[in-house]
């Protein structure tokens, strides 16, 4: 028998269970959680990272190669977390009220570096270009990668050119890399 000793409730766990076997097909275990402002919770286990919704006891699962990155701002205590979506559409982006990420945190910052298998910036115009990032689950190291771009400041998707030279540069990281 293992005895584990958590600083989270049983409802969150029983929570992150629930959604896991639904979403992922199995159960993940929390490695970190940390409790919001509102008194909701937010957790990470090997594979994703469970945000709260608006339905009391309810969470969307998203997996650490969906989010395009993440930061910390200490003087509004807010964590933001930015998912990745289709070229051309804003990021999704989550703010999470809470005093101090702790253990979450450093979680969340491991696991979105861990999904990350490829980043590659390619100039299209000058030093202007596009940032190439393919990712996968951390979890889950046969995982197909996902493919993603960001145009640099400056740059438009509706700027002649732009985004055949931006598809082109990400078939030439793919070839590089194999992937």
């Amino acid at each position: 028998m293992r005895l584990r000793r958590s600083t989270w409730p049983r409802e969150l766990t029983e929570s992150v269970t629930a959604t896991s076997k639904q979403a992922a097909g199995g159960k993940e275990d929390i490695l970190a959680a940390v409790q919001l402002a509102d008194g909701h919770w937010v957790a990470g286990t090997r594979a994703a990272v469970y945000l709260p919704t608006d339905t009391p006891g309810e969470l969307r699962r998203v997996g650490w190669e969906a989010i395009e990155r993440a930061g910390w701002d200490s003087e509004a205590s807010v964590m933001h977390i930015y998912e990745t979506t289709a070229f051309g559409t804003p990021l999704r982006a989550t703010e999470l009220k809470l005093d101090d990420p702790g253990r979450f945190g450093q979680l969340l910052r491991e696991r979105v570096d861990a999904s990350i298998v490829v980043r590659r910036h390619v100039p299209l115009t000058g030093k202007r270009g596009v940032r190439i990032v393919g990712r996968r689950s951390p979890a889950d190291t046969d995982a197909p990668v996902t493919w993603n771009f960001v145009l640099d400041k400056g740059l438009e998707p509706s700027q002649p050119g732009v985004v055949d030279a931006a598809e082109a540069a990400l078939k030439e990281v793919r070839d590089e890399f194999g992937i």
